[in-house]
């Protein structure tokens, strides 16, 4: 049981790497663009037109996003780290000291990111869609 434990938590792990770096973070910085070019657009429109909103939303999804890298890298080193492990007992303690740990770290950052990437960029149903979706 602890074998069928550690495996699929590592498959939990490099499939959570891989929708972080290949889906999440890419669809930040694609909105993270958007952002700019709009604000980018206003000024080119009427250069004294505030661009407050777009210029915080830009930091702010930049920030998640190179969180994000610098998580999943963590997150893949501790699945290095862990596979290496051959005894059941102490790959299972490295799990979970190590692993788990940096799973919800991604996890948490990932989930910032939902909250303010817009719908159109998000490669997954939003919380929202999930409850509240037929």
């Amino acid at each position: 049981m602890l074998e069928n434990y550690c495996k699929s938590v590592l498959i939990e792990a490099n499939a959570m790497t891989e929708m972080a770096k290949t889906l999440i973070a890419p669809a930040a910085l694609a909105y993270t663009l958007e952002v700019a070019k709009t604000a980018e657009a206003k000024k080119a429109l009427a250069p004294d037109l505030p661009c407050a909103y777009e210029t915080e939303l830009v930091k702010k999804l930049s920030a998640v996003a190179d969180a994000i890298a610098v998580r999943t890298e963590a997150l893949e080193d501790a699945i290095v780290q862990v596979e290496a492990i051959e005894d059941v007992i102490p790959q299972s303690e490295a799990i979970r000291d190590s692993l788990i740990p940096k799973m919800v770290e991604l996890r948490v950052v990932c989930d910032k990111a939902e909250t303010i990437t817009a719908k159109k960029f998000w490669p997954y149903p939003t919380y929202g869609d999930l409850l509240f979706g037929v």
